[in-house]
C-alpha cells in the first residue's frame, strides 16, 4: 500500500531546543507511519536521528534572501517529486513559498498558526505580509475552536479555510519519566528544604507570557513557606531579578534559564503547583506537561486556555491581569487537601484526549 506523500516544513531543528518544536520531532514520527514524509528544516541541520521520513533536507544558507530563495527550490524540488499536500509549522515564509508554488503546479498548504497576533502592533510590512499569506495557505490550522473564530474574524477568512486541530502530549512518555526522575537528588541541587512549597513558571521571560507579574505574586507569597521556580529566559529577566531583589525576596526563587524542553518535565515532578500569568497563549504545550504531570495550576483566561482545561478546575482560571485572585488561587493550592489530590486526578484523566496517538490519528483526517 502506497504511503500518502506529504512535505512536512519545520521551522527548525535543534536537540537541546527550549521550545515546543521538540514535541514536533516525535509527532513526525509518528505520522511517518502512515505518510509518505519529504521533510525540509529551515534552520538548524539535519537530525542525528531517524524520525522516519523518506526525506530529509536542511536549509544551508542563513542570510535571509539566500534561505528564502533555497527554501522556495526545495518546495519546487518537493512538488516536482510529486508531494502536493504541504504542512507548515508556523513559518510564514515557507507557507508563502508553498502557496506561490501550488498556485502554479496545484496542491495544498496546510498551515498552522496558534496564539494571539491580532493583540500586537507590528510593523506595516510584516502585518501586509502576514495577512497576505493567510489569504494563500489552501487552510489555516490552529488549536481550538474559539480561536478559529478569532483568527476567521481577524484576518477575514471564512470558517471552512480554517481546521482546528489541538495540540499533543506523549502521556505514557511523561509517565515512564516521572518515575525515572530523582526528586530528591534535584531538590537537594536547588537547596530547596523539606516542607517548603514549590511553584514552578515555565516559560519565556517576556511581559506576551506574564513574567513582568512574577515579583508581585512573590511579594503576595512572602509569608507563604515556598519557593519560586523559574524555567526560562529573555527581555524580563533582568528587571524581574531586580524587582525580586528590591523586595529582599532572592532567597525564596531560583531563575534556572533555559533548560533544553525536553527537561523541563524533570521540574515538574517537584512542582506542588505550576502557574502560567501569560497575556498571550493559543494552546500551550506547557499546560498539558502540567495535567499529564498531575500538577494543578493556576493561570489566566487567555486564548484556548479554557477549552484545552478540565471544567473542574476552571475556578482556578482567572481573569487576565487580576493579580489580586490569581494570588488568591495559588493560596488555596497551597493548602493542599483533598481538593488538592482531586485536581491531579482530574487533570491526569482529561490529558488523555491530547495524547499523541489520538491526535496523529486527527492529523490523519486533516488531510484527507
Amino acid at each position: 500500500m502506497n504511503k500518502k506523500k506529504l512535505c512536512f516544513v519545520l521551522p527548525e531543528y535543534n536537540k537541546n531546543t527550549p521550545t515546543h518544536f521538540n514535541y514536533l520531532y516525535d509527532f513526525i514520527r509518528a505520522v511517518s507511519g502512515d505518510f509518505d514524509i519529504f521533510l525540509i528544516i529551515e534552520k538548524g541541520g539535519k537530525p542525528n536521528f531517524d524520525l522516519g521520513c523518506r526525506r530529509v533536507q536542511a536549509v544551508w544558507f542563513k542570510f535571509f534572501l539566500l534561505r528564502a530563495a533555497e527554501v522556495k527550490l526545495r518546495i519546487f524540488y518537493a512538488r516536482l517529486s510529486g508531494y502536493k499536500d504541504f504542512y507548515v509549522h508556523y513559518s510564514f515564509l515557507a507557507a508563502f513559498m508553498a502557496s506561490w508554488i501550488v498556485k502554479v503546479f496545484g496542491g495544498r498548504v496546510f498551515y498552522w498558526n496558534c496564539g494571539l497576533p491580532w493583540n500586537y502592533k507590528r510593523g506595516f510590512l510584516r502585518e501586509r505580509f502576514e495577512r497576505l499569506v493567510y489569504k494563500m495557505i489552501s487552510f489555516l490550522v490552529t488549536g481550538t475552536e474559539s480561536l478559529k473564530k478569532e483568527y476567521a474574524k481577524n484576518y477575514h477568512l471564512p470558517p471552512e479555510k480554517i481546521k482546528v486541530m489541538p495540540n499533543w502530549i506523549d502521556v505514557e512518555k511523561v509517565r515512564e519519566r516521572q518515575v525515572m526522575y530523582d526528586r530528591n537528588k534535584l531538590l537537594k541541587q536547588l537547596k530547596i528544604n523539606s516542607g517548603e512549597k514549590i511553584i514552578l513558571f515555565a516559560h519565556r521571560l517576556s511581559r506576551r507570557k506574564g513574567a513582568h507579574y512574577l515579583p508581585e505574586i512573590l511579594k503576595k507569597l512572602e509569608k507563604e513557606n515556598i519557593i519560586l521556580i523559574v524555567v526560562g529566559d529573555g527581555p524580563e529577566r533582568g528587571d524581574i531579578e531586580s524587582r525580586i531583589k528590591n523586595y529582599e525576596l532572592s532567597e525564596k526563587a531560583r531563575f534556572l534559564g533555559w533548560r533544553p524542553q525536553n527537561e523541563v518535565l524533570e521540574y515538574f515532578t517537584i512542582a506542588d503547583l505550576f502557574i502560567m500569568p501569560s497575556e498571550e497563549e493559543g494552546f500551550p504545550h506547557v499546560l498539558l506537561e502540567a495535567m499529564a504531570s498531575g500538577t494543578p495550576f493556576v493561570a489566566f483566561d487567555v486564548g484556548g486556555v479554557k477549552e484545552i482545561t478540565p471544567p473542574e478546575i476552571h475556578s482556578f482560571v482567572v481573569s487576565p491581569g487580576n493579580i489580586i485572585s490569581f494570588v488568591d488561587r495559588i493560596k488555596e493550592l497551597l493548602r493542599g487537601g483533598s481538593n488538592y489530590l482531586k485536581l491531579g486526578v482530574i487533570e491526569k484523566n482529561w490529558v488523555n484526549r491530547f495524547d499523541i496517538v489520538k491526535v496523529t490519528e486527527q492529523f490523519k483526517i486533516l488531510l484527507k
